[in-house]
């Protein structure tokens, strides 16, 4: 599942849009929807605010007449599916377009429809920002949600008709229409509402409650929520739309216990980040990283969970970028891998991390605030970001953003040398840091924690590392048992292998893979694991290569390795390399950490390495239910970031997911063996 902002991006990137700096133009649309005819009929009156030549872009399976301008047809792209027009316009005023006819991809169905700005259902101007009031005539039983508030709506026998209006500049305009059942609820001046394809009381009661505490968490956090409304829509595919005002989630997510306290409040932030402050697009999209910031990262912080979470965007940068598919974040406009996705959201939430620890939690939120007041419905690029943290914080913070922003890798942090020494009634504690990365040091602000005999709390200190190596000394009241570099992962950089579990991003990241079937399985097993290869090479960067256990004598070292099947040749000797963790098993049952699994039931799987800090994994994936395995291949992907999984059943079901633990890390010293990390000081959310 893709969460994304909504097309608005991807339709100015498609179609060359670039800043849209000019006046925001007026639509008033009177739309007609014929479901069942996959067909509409719109009149929509502009109101240009000055005389000239204007261009737009149109659906191609749209008939278009133009009344009070000239009208010239430029060009038609069979390919993409839209004519280019412009009008020229004597003097400012009011032009009226009429078009109908059929858009392509099901966007109109008898089964729902969903129109946005990438199906150019209305004269779509890239360097405008718009505003809208958009009257819809539907079928009885239809109901239909855009962004905005809603004037009006009428119900009848014979129809339905229903008004919304967008006052505040817009970057598109959506349209989502079906035999809704609607729920609604006031919170303070905002209404939460609830779209539901079939009557759910509870599950609509669920939303509304949740859409409550973070329309009011984020009021306090970033400033008044920009929009009339917030509303669930639930759409006929399994998508994870954010658009101004609403989200778009597909029948299955919805139901899914996390996702109100996940990907929901990710959708509603973004009326604030992305759909209320846009984004330019040409400094890349920050929109994302901020957004997952304060949504992902925030929400496991408050479960006492931010340093894990920390470390996977550092496993996932890890595993799924290299050096031929690092780019900076300047670059970063949307989603569309996993190597995209490790710099766009996961290494710009590590930059929002680094800005806030740098600054602080009060001037953090005050930068926050200032930037939402002064850019609400306007563009907002990193410079401007830079220009914004920096005001409330005096500080020059462009050398900062410049670093992150648009040079692309990671620094690679590793301790030269140590050592403590008595001097009277103190000690001193002498440590070399290094930056072992090619290429020019980063300007770093490094995080040290040591653990002192008899004290419980860690000695915590911050190094200004500028230099490739540089040696520090820290005088200390007590005796210095371990010092541990950034043990809470606050820094963007490439880990170690020490640090890190083995963890299934490894071998979904890895540049080549082997997948080794199962020689003595029946034709049915054997299909589904083939159809299992063929679902991740469409989606995956790296090669895939499908073999039979019979036609090895030994597993590679060379790529990344799974091994399929309980009855694999290589199965036992795989399952041996997680006997150090607790794990026992047998050609038909397998145990973790005392739970029991067997064949005929459920699917395990296990991942690890063929030796500590290879940058290979090695996957036993153990199933014997070829329904399981298709549900298997849809699943894991999204499991990514776990050692070991149970299932059961053939959807499958999960029961069992977790890491592996984490041996000593090549950023600890250990002065005593044995001596435990001193516990951290308390960190606080950066709100509640």
């Amino acid at each position: 599942m893709m969460w994304i902002k909504g097309i608005v991006g991807v339709c100015l990137l498609v179609l060359g849009g670039s800043v849209m700096a000019a006046a925001p133009l007026h639509h008033h649309l009177q739309v007609t929807l014929q479901p069942a005819e996959q067909r509409l009929d719109v009149v929509d009156t502009i109101t240009f605010p000055r005389r000239g030549r204007f261009e737009f872009y149109l659906s191609a399976g749209l008939q278009l007449q133009v009344e009070g301008a000239s009208l010239v047809s430029l060009a038609e792209e069979k390919s993409r599916g839209l004519r280019r027009y412009a009008v020229t316009l004597a003097s400012a005023g009011d032009v009226v377009f009429r078009y109908s006819g059929s858009l392509p991809q099901g966007s109109i169905s008898p089964e729902g429809v969903v129109l946005e700005g990438g199906t150019l259902w209305y004269p779509f101007f890239p360097e405008h920002y718009l505003t809208f009031d958009l009257s819809v005539t539907m079928p009885p039983g239809w109901r239909a949600v855009s962004q905005g508030h809603r004037l009006s709506r009428q119900y009848s026998e014979t129809a339905t008709q229903v008004v919304w209006q967008a006052p505040d500049p817009q970057e598109e305009i959506y349209l989502i229409a079906a035999r809704f059942s609607e729920y609604e609820e006031m919170i303070g001046p905002v209404t939460a509402m609830a779209f539901l394809r079939q009557p759910d009381a509870a599950l609509a009661r669920r939303y509304l409650d949740v859409t409550a505490h973070y329309l009011d968490l984020y009021n306090q956090l970033i400033g008044p929520y920009p929009y009339a409304k917030f509303a669930l829509v639930e759409n006929r595919a399994e998508t994870g739309y954010g658009m101004p005002s609403f989200t778009l989630l597909g029948p299955r997510v919805i139901r899914m216990p996390f996702i109100l306290h996940s990907s929901y409040p990710h959708e509603i932030l973004h009326n604030w980040w992305g759909n209320g402050v846009y984004v330019d697009y040409t400094q890349g999209n920050w929109a994302e990283g901020l957004t997952s910031y304060l949504a992902d990262h925030l929400i496991q912080q408050q479960r006492g969970n931010g340093a894990n979470f920390r470390r996977n965007i550092l496993q996932n940068y890890a595993d799924f970028v290299g050096h031929e598919r690092d780019f900076p974040i300047s670059e970063f406009r949307s989603r569309h891998s996993s190597s995209s996705e490790a710099v766009g959201y996961g290494k710009t939430q590590m930059v929002f991390h680094m800005l806030r620890r740098q600054i602080g939690d009060e001037l953090f939120t005050k930068g926050l605030q200032r930037l939402y007041r002064q850019y609400l419905f306007k563009e907002a690029g990193f410079d401007d970001l830079a220009r914004i943290f920096g005001e409330v914080s005096g500080e020059n913070l462009t050398p900062f953003f410049h670093q992150w922003i648009k040079r692309p890798g990671a620094p690679k942090l590793q301790i030269g040398a140590i050592r403590r020494e008595l001097m009277g009634d103190k000690w001193l504690l002498e440590v070399t840091l290094e930056q072992a990365q090619a290429g020019a040091p980063y300007a770093l602000q490094v995080p040290l924690a040591v653990t002192l005999d008899g004290q419980d709390g860690a000695y915590e200190v911050v190094l200004e590392l500028t230099t490739k190596s540089e040696e520090f000394t820290l005088v200390l009241p007590a005796t210095p048992l371990r010092l541990d570099v950034d043990p809470a992962f606050d820094l963007f950089r490439a880990v170690d292998r020490s640090e890190i579990p083995p963890a299934l991003s490894q071998a979904f990241g890895a540049k080549s893979s082997l997948l080794v079937l199962p020689s003595g399985a029946g034709a049915p097993l054997l299909t589904a694991y083939r159809q299992l290869a063929q679902a991740w090479r469409r989606n995956q960067a790296g090669t895939i290569k499908v073999v039979l256990d019979s036609e090895l004598d030994a597993l590679p070292t060379d790529r990344s390795v799974w091994v399929l099947g309980w009855q694999n040749r290589f199965a036992s000797q795989v399952a041996g390399k997680f006997q150090r963790y607790g794990v026992t098993a047998t050609p038909t049952a397998i145990d973790i950490g005392g739970s029991a699994f067997n064949a005929k039931d459920h699917a395990v799987v296990l991942s690890g390495r063929p030796s500590p800090g290879s940058d290979h994994a090695v996957v036993w994936l153990a199933a014997d239910n070829p329904v399981a395995i298709a549900g298997l291949a849809r699943k894991l992907p999204h499991y990514r970031k776990y050692s070991y999984l149970a299932f059961r059943g053939d959807a499958p079901t999960n029961l069992l997911k977790g890491q592996w633990p984490v041996p000593e890390s090549i950023l600890s010293g250990v002065f005593e063996r044995g001596a435990p990390a001193a516990t951290l000081s308390p960190r606080p959310a950066l709100a509640r």
